[in-house]
């Protein structure tokens, strides 16, 4: 395995995913409020991480395919060894999301896959070091990985049509640490 380094971030767009962004986008519409759907961090009146399974929303399914597959070429290992966890993140207009980092656990890399973006979406900031800050413009179909102890926030988002992005950790599954 080759270890993601903390300075590195890479993008990429999904031209095959995108024509699966109305029917992932009008799966999540219809879930936000569903009681079983889980919510968690609400930092500023807004729950910034929004758990809809992929069993909720098969729909999905080949974008978390495609997370996986990258992410296995970035660090040299095979996709069926790894495992994702991932969010929705949903912002509304003026919303924003706080600086932190995904280095709780066993995580390899983090990262998010762009669903909608409008014109004046929030930028993903990377803090590298206090000299070091990338901003990344959101695209649609754009997938971004950076290591999880990197850490980033998404500026206020200004448009009055919804933000919407994945968010997610890569790690390896339990029976790929024991080879």
């Amino acid at each position: 395995m080759q270890p993601f380094q903390k300075d590195q971030v890479r993008n990429i767009i999904c031209h095959e995913c995108k024509p699966l962004h109305e029917s992932i986008i009008n799966g999540v519409l219809q879930l936000l409020d569903d009681p079983a759907t889980h919510k968690s961090h609400l930092f500023n009146g807004r729950y910034e991480n929004i758990y809809i399974s992929e069993q909720q929303l098969p729909a999905i399914s080949p974008i978390l395919k495609t997370i996986i597959d990258e992410g296995a070429k970035f660090l040299n290992v095979k996709p069926e060894n790894l495992k994702i966890g991932f969010w929705f993140n949903f912002m509304q207009k003026d919303d924003v999301t706080i600086a932190h980092s995904h280095d709780d656990d066993d995580e390899l890399l983090s990262g998010t896959y762009y669903l909608q973006m409008p014109e004046e979406s929030g930028a993903l900031q990377l803090y590298f070091s206090p000299d070091n800050i990338v901003t990344i413009a959101p695209e649609d179909a754009a997938l971004t990985f950076f290591h999880p102890a990197v850490k980033h926030e998404v500026t206020q988002h200004h448009s009055p049509i919804p933000r919407i992005s994945i968010g997610f950790n890569i790690g390896l599954k339990q029976d790929a640490l024991q080879d």
